[in-house]
């Protein structure tokens, strides 16, 4: 399973770089949010997180938001309806190394991505680099991985590609609004936090809070600045976080190994 998934991942990487749709797609509508946003919206305090700090946490999430769902679904659906798909599950391919491959090359593209928005907000807008590192790349690559297996699930029941916008627009409006990114999480109203709660947008949000100050942003509630903790003390306070992305990778796999279509479909 392993040697076939690999064997995706490469085949995926090369199609994705000789791709210039996804590539500004992926690459260039985050780095140009990253790189604009802080310089329209005062600096201060955001729900206890410098304004910056909360656009780039924001930006981060949207991003793998970006890559991990909508630009996977617009492939997925385009691979189905030319009957790529189709092809490649009449070789020896495993279909969760179809899905496998494609999450990795997300995954991958991801780590790319990452590395531009910080090095972005660190060369123009002089914020700090993050004080965990550790936790970032794999809260990030968790969320990344989550995003791409949703896309997967819900690529299958999409019927043509004109109506890819049908599963994105919402999809991208809920990484917007749960991500920090337009309203602080720390000040959501009681039942909105509990509907958080259960979804991946918020969790991803906040270890990347954590990540970046080195304080305990997850569960924060308030404009208090949160404790400071230690790298290995940052991961253990995801525990809950970790269970939910979790979740959410394993139930959207199972959904797409069940219910994804490989047929072309019209309408």
């Amino acid at each position: 399973m392993t040697a076939y998934t690999l064997a995706h991942f490469r085949l995926t990487q090369t199609l994705f770089w000789r791709t210039p749709v996804s590539i500004g797609i992926a690459l260039g509508f985050p780095i140009l949010f990253g790189g604009l946003m802080p310089l329209m919206i005062p600096g201060g305090l955001r729900g206890g997180t410098p304004v910056e700090i909360a656009i780039i946490t924001g930006v981060i999430v949207m991003g793998a938001g970006t890559l991990g769902f909508m630009t996977l679904v617009e492939s997925f659906v385009m691979k189905r309806q030319l009957l790529i798909l189709k092809r490649l599950r009449g070789t020896e391919l495993p279909d969760l190394a179809i899905f496998g491959g494609e999450i990795l090359t997300v995954m991958s593209i991801g780590l790319l991505q990452l590395a531009a928005i910080v090095g972005l907000a660190r060369a123009v807008h002089g914020v700090a680099l993050p004080a965990n590192p550790a936790l970032l790349v794999v809260t990030v690559l968790f969320t990344l991985a989550v995003f791409a297996a949703m896309a997967v699930a819900v690529s299958g029941r999409i019927p043509a590609q004109n109506a890819t916008v049908v599963a994105s627009l919402p999809f991208l409006l809920l990484t917007i609004g749960l991500s920090g990114f337009a309203y602080p999480i720390s000040a959501f109203p009681g039942w909105l936090r509990t509907v958080s709660s259960f979804l991946p947008f918020g969790w991803a949000a906040e270890g990347i809070s954590t990540a970046y100050l080195g304080r305990n942003y997850v569960g924060h509630v308030g404009s208090a600045v949160p404790p400071e903790v230690g790298i290995l003390e940052g991961f253990r306070v995801m525990g809950p976080g970790w269970l939910v992305l979790a979740a959410w990778l394993v139930l959207s796999l199972l959904a797409a190994k069940r219910w994804f279509k490989w047929e072309p479909r019209r309408g």
